[in-house]
Order: C-alpha cells, then sequence, then structure tokens
C-alpha cells in the first residue's frame, strides 16, 4: 500500500512538472507571436514573416570623403536603435571631435529609461591620421515593439589619404 501511494505521488509530481513545463513554453511561444503562425490563411502566408530582417530593419550605409567619414543608418518606420547600443571604434585611424546626436526618451523593459532612434540619421566622423588597412567597428542593436535583435557588428573599410 506504501508503494502505490508513493507511485502515485511520484506520478502527481510528474503530471504536475509536465503541465507546468507545458504552460511556461505555451506562454513563451505565445509571448514570441509564434503563434500566429498558426492562424495562417494559407502555407504562403505561414512562410512570411512580419518582422524585418536586421540588414532591412537597420540598414547602414558608408561614405568616406577627403575630411570625414559619413555613416547613414536607415531605421525602418516601427523600428529603433538604442543610443546606448552605437559603438564607433576606429582601426588604425582617428577621428576627429565628434558625439552622438541626441536620441528619443524611450521606457524600455530591457534598459529602462533611454535614448532611441526612430529615424533615419547620418553621423559625420571627422578623420584624420588613417593608416593602411585603416577600418571602422561599427556596432548596434535595435528593436520594434515585439522583438529585439541581438547586437549587429559591421566593418567600413577606409581608404588611405595619399
Amino acid at each position: 500500500m506504501m508503494l502505490s501511494l508513493s507511485a502515485r505521488t511520484i506520478s502527481c509530481k510528474r503530471l504536475f512538472l509536465s503541465s507546468l513545463f507545458s504552460l511556461t513554453l505555451v506562454t513563451n511561444v505565445a509571448h514570441a507571436g509564434l503563434f500566429s503562425w498558426f492562424s495562417a490563411k494559407d502555407a504562403n502566408e505561414a512562410q512570411q514573416s512580419e518582422f524585418l530582417t536586421p540588414e532591412q530593419a537597420f540598414s547602414l550605409d558608408s561614405q568616406q570623403t577627403a575630411e570625414a567619414l559619413l555613416l547613414s543608418f536607415n531605421v525602418a518606420p516601427g523600428y529603433y536603435l538604442y543610443r546606448q547600443q552605437l559603438i564607433i571604434t576606429p582601426e588604425q585611424v582617428e577621428f576627429g571631435k565628434w558625439q552622438l546626436p541626441p536620441g528619443t526618451p524611450h521606457q524600455d523593459i530591457y534598459y529602462g529609461e533611454s535614448q532611441v532612434y526612430n529615424e533615419s540619421f547620418t553621423l559625420n566622423l571627422p578623420l584624420s591620421h588613417i593608416n593602411d588597412g585603416a577600418k571602422v567597428k561599427v556596432q548596434y542593436q535595435g528593436c520594434t515593439q515585439d522583438l529585439c535583435y541581438a547586437p549587429q557588428t559591421e566593418w567600413v573599410e577606409l581608404e588611405s589619404k595619399k
């Protein structure tokens, strides 16, 4: 009798843990918006993502002039870049004085009170002492209302002044 009570207790614990795991999984799947796939009207619609790729949501264009490197961030409507996650690192080149423009105040569940860029913008980085092999590392991270992208890294190669 004691053994069957133990087996029932173990079965109840397993059922509880299994239910808890299932509930957690369903909640996470629902939060990630994955249930929308099940309500698709046809297979083609199910294969289309409602989110842009990071390259589509935040494209980076660069232009080097004799005096500066212009970095243009094209932010898609409904998306934003975190100001504090935008990091520009020069390698084999020195920048003159520059600063990030102020962003729009934003309350965020990940970073709390922060600033974001909701629209496209261009940074003007004054260049000096460009050596051979000069490049600039550009790191950024952005989101939309229901999705945050992993941090992105792009490299911009520079031509040395001769």
